[in-house]
């Protein structure tokens, strides 16, 4: 198992994950190579062959250098398992020391987290000499650059506070008085996909899609983030990092969980499209994330599975931007309606 970068599970771990398979069957497929070596899920294919499972999902990465192979390995684990933060930290470790040469924001995006905490992590291994101080780095084009270091945050300044005029505020609605129809989520039984316009918009604000945390194989060919949590992962269990894009689940008891993971993530740059729902609790959670807003002047129709245009959505959306590109994102989406700074 030489690909195997995290400890052995316990007992009681291993034992947990046979008898869901037993139950439900191998829901992330394994991974090999093209020689039949297993790059992920040496647990679940042990557990295949004491049940008799042969007929399980499973992926073949051909052409993958061995240092690939370790880094493959490692964002899996990185983005499927829940770690302590040890274990989290001795994955990067071990990434750092396998590829030291390499920029923050590669290692960064090699494993599927923010490139502050892969600096935060370099710097303590260089203090502690683990890892050997480099004054370039080669980026994700083959470049080598100067390193550059990590600045010191400085305090936020202190305000001096005021008080506002009294004022009887706006009853706000936990939930809409009739049922959501999830016209535009990445998952579920009635699937509906954002078209490829607002996707690279996206992209051109963003630079890259890092990570989709509620989507589907079929929804990120269009997407084409580097990353993507299925249903299947729950991506409100996972790590958020990077830059997002994120057409989250409507149904009424997830679109609030999805704002509050958003609100508690370290990020680099979001955008998600949600209904225009000024009146709910969740998207004031959005909004309280947010940097700028866009509403679209005309309804967005949606896609099918199939590609073709959903019914027409009975509600206005909104874009909302959470990052310091505020000016690239207005100049981009604001052809789509109209803006505002928050």
């Amino acid at each position: 198992m030489i690909y195997q970068v995290m400890p052995n599970l316990s007992d009681e771990e291993y034992n947990e994950l046979k008898s869901d398979i037993a139950s439900r069957g191998v829901m992330i497929p394994i991974e090999f190579d093209e020689n039949g070596n297993v790059l992920d899920g040496h647990h679940r294919l042990k557990a295949c062959g004491e049940l008799g499972i042969t007929d399980y999902p499973k992926v073949i990465r051909a052409g993958l250098s061995e240092e690939e192979k370790y880094t493959h390995a490692r964002k899996l684990n990185m983005a499927r398992r829940h770690l302590t933060q040890e274990q989290k930290r001795s994955l990067i470790q071990q990434q750092l020391q396998a590829t030291p040469e390499k920029s923050d924001r590669q290692i960064a995006r090699d494993l599927g987290i923010s490139n502050k905490t892969v600096s935060t992590h370099r710097k303590e291994m260089e203090e502690n000499g683990e890892l050997c101080k480099l004054h370039s780095s080669i980026g994700a084009d083959g470049k080598e650059r100067p390193r550059q270091v990590m600045r010191e945050t400085k305090p936020e300044p202190v305000l001096t506070p005021y008080e506002p005029e009294p004022y009887i505020p706006t009853p706000v609605r936990e939930e809409y008085d009739k049922p959501i129809i999830p016209i535009l989520r990445n998952t579920g039984n009635n699937e509906r996909y954002t078209p490829s316009e607002y996707i690279e918009a996206a992209r051109r604000v963003m630079g890259t899609i890092d990570l989709d945390p509620a989507s589907s194989a079929l929804a990120n060919e269009t997407v084409r983030a580097e990353m993507y949590y299925t249903a299947e992962m729950d991506g409100l269990k996972q790590d958020w990092y990077g830059n997002i894009w994120m057409n989250p689940p409507y149904a009424k008891d997830l679109i609030g969980q999805f704002a509050e993971k958003l609100a508690n993530s370290d990020f680099e740059q979001a955008i998600i499209l949600v209904h225009n729902a000024t009146e709910t609790k969740w998207f004031k959670r959005f909004i309280d994330s947010a940097s700028a807003v866009v509403f679209p002047t005309g309804r967005i129709n949606c896609l099918s599975p199939n590609e073709e245009n959903a019914n027409t959505p009975l509600q206005g959306s909104v874009f909302i931007y959470c990052g310091n590109n505020t000016d690239k994102f207005l100049e981009v989406f604001k052809s789509y309606g109209w803006g505002a700074r928050l």
